[in-house]
């Protein structure tokens, strides 16, 4: 388990500490049990799929990369579930789409794909003469996409990769899509990372990211304050994302619109030709 793993561990399991001070501050009433269960759900279900992780892996095609980034093996049970509760379903991911423009033909890499859900919508989009490829660190997510995945007739790849390194040619790809993946990395990895995507992206080829930014609404930071203590996160509430995006190299770069005004959708491109042109 690695830092930014043991990390997201810690801020759960606070959770069981918070809820007996809620219950010995105000004592035992309906909406202090209340509060309690909403605190515990957070460690509780991270131990349920902790446990069910554990389950036998089929055996690996690659070997699990090494990266300070933080992995989701554990949430490999529920992923699927609590994403769209957290209003991260269906139409978060055609709004998504919606900002990359992909077209028939195109090649996109979908890094930190989890467990394959937007891969899958981005081959659809590209169609049969297309091709997308998912990246993931965490090899059970990597199984459950595949799993997932199998039975769909466009052409999708899933590798067991980190950003940081990834294994492809300079100016592979049309297009690059990182859907709430970058605030997983430490502000070195992510600088790493962005130049890699700049690297396999082709010359006019774009890049589209969709993570936490600094909240737009006041209420929003009575829930997203924690994220400045820790180093990962910082960079995102700061609103320092299209610094690091230029910093790879990126040009362009531009919020396209928000999410719940705490996630925003950045477009940004690599300078040279149009893609349209190089095809």
């Amino acid at each position: 388990m690695n830092r930014a793993t043991r990390n997201t561990w810690l801020c759960g399991l606070l959770s069981v500490p918070l809820a007996g001070l809620v219950l010995l501050t105000w004592g035992v009433t309906f909406w202090t049990l209340a509060l309690a269960a909403v605190a515990l759900a957070c460690p509780l279900s991270m131990l349920w799929s902790w446990r069910m992780a554990q389950r036998a892996l089929a055996p690996l095609d690659a070997p699990v990369p090494h990266t300070r980034g933080m992995t989701m093996d554990w949430a490999v049970p529920i992923y699927d579930w609590y994403c769209p509760k957290l209003g991260l379903g269906p139409a978060f991911r055609r709004e998504t789409l919606r900002h990359a423009a992909l077209a028939p033909g195109e090649r996109v890499l979908d890094v930190g794909c989890g467990t394959g859900v937007l891969t899958r919508l981005a081959a659809e989009a590209v169609g049969a003469t297309g091709y997308v490829v998912g990246i993931d660190p965490g090899p059970r997510m990597l199984a459950e996409a595949r799993r997932t995945s199998a039975a769909s007739a466009a052409r999708i790849e899933f590798r067991l990769a980190a950003i940081e390194a990834l294994p492809f040619g300079d100016a592979s790809f049309d297009a690059v899509l990182s859907s709430l993946m970058l605030h997983h990395l430490p502000p070195d990895m992510k600088r790493a990372g962005l130049k890699e995507v700049y690297r396999v992206l082709k010359p006019g080829g774009r890049l589209i990211v969709v993570d936490v930014d600094r909240p737009a609404q006041p209420l929003w930071w009575l829930a997203a304050w924690p994220l400045l203590l820790m180093s990962m996160t910082r960079i995102n509430i700061l609103g320092h994302v299209p610094a690091f995006l230029r910093e790879a190299g990126f040009a362009s770069v531009a919020s396209k619109g928000r999410w719940f005004k705490l996630l925003a959708f950045w477009h940004a491109c690599k300078p040279g030709a149009s893609v349209e042109l190089a095809r």
